[in-house]
């Protein structure tokens, strides 16, 4: 009876917790379909009483919404590929070919973990001015790729030494050069924890503004936190077609967890396995 009544206790805050979590995105997704009147002065969790899909026209085409969704899928989809590749072959070089100051490479590349972004915003900014590449994709897409590939390694490493060197060797002995054995054998293996650096780097860039605020001056490059940022000053009054915008921005992360969630769970347990 008493573990009944835990079980029933655990469950309970379990389903508040769950309430807790997804009550903004529902008052979001509601309010997308809302006239300011009823966001300003409705109820809050009801449902509005003319559904209005003009909001996601009007926030899509006439706030440029395409246009910075495009921006940062173009800058996250480049910026994921070169941090995955560069990250894993890197955390492969480090941890299972010996050479000098291997641990020492190591170990300054992780300190970039350590450095906040903020303390980096001005030496970047003179360095990519001086290299032209100012107010361009470039310049965005190269500090996001130094930024996250760090983390990128750590995690990759990590795995990498609990992976048997066996399977390595087995291929060798049948022929598989360096490069050959890594896409061949190792890469495969490597899906659980570059499915965690995926979903890990995608958050970082699809959500970052400081960077694009600071690097990004023309218009028809802007990503979309930085677009939704000026979305709020120029359209201040139309809420709608604002939390219409957030929701399009919102789809590709939910998206994300949907497609890597079970890639993530097995991360967790893979290292473990190895072992």
């Amino acid at each position: 009876m008493l573990k009944s009544t835990k079980n029933t206790g655990i469950y309970l805050l379990m389903i508040l917790i769950a309430v807790l979590q997804l009550f903004p995105l529902y008052w979001l997704v509601v309010s997308a379909f809302k006239d300011n009147s009823e966001i300003i002065g409705g109820v809050v969790w009801a449902l509005p009483t003319e559904w209005r899909f003009s909001n996601f026209s009007e926030a899509w085409v006439s706030a440029k919404v395409n246009q910075y969704f495009f921006n940062s899928v173009s800058v996250t989809l480049i910026t994921l590929f070169c941090v995955l590749l560069f990250a894993s072959m890197m955390a492969y070089a480090l941890t299972r070919m010996r050479f000098k100051y291997n641990g020492l490479i190591l170990f300054i590349l992780l300190m970039g973990v350590m450095v906040p972004i903020h303390a980096t915003l001005i030496p970047l900014f003179m360095i990519l001015k001086n290299l032209g590449i100012l107010s361009s994709r470039l310049s965005i897409i190269l500090p996001y790729i130094a930024v996250n590939l760090p983390i990128g390694v750590y995690m990759l490493s990590a795995f990498l030494r609990s992976m048997p060197k066996e399977l390595e060797e087995a291929a060798f002995i049948d022929g598989c050069g360096v490069i050959k054995s890594f896409f061949k054998v190792v890469l495969p293996l490597l899906k659980p924890p570059l499915a965690s650096v995926a979903i890990f780097v995608f958050l970082a860039v699809w959500n970052e503004l400081l960077m694009a605020a600071t690097f990004i001056q023309k218009e028809s490059l802007r990503t979309l936190p930085l677009g939704l940022m000026n979305f709020s000053g120029q359209y201040s009054i139309s809420w709608g077609p604002l939390a219409a915008a957030m929701v399009i921005s919102t789809l590709p992360i939910l998206l994300a967890y949907v497609l890597f969630s079970d890639q993530m769970e097995k991360s967790f347990t893979a290292g473990a396995i190895l072992k």
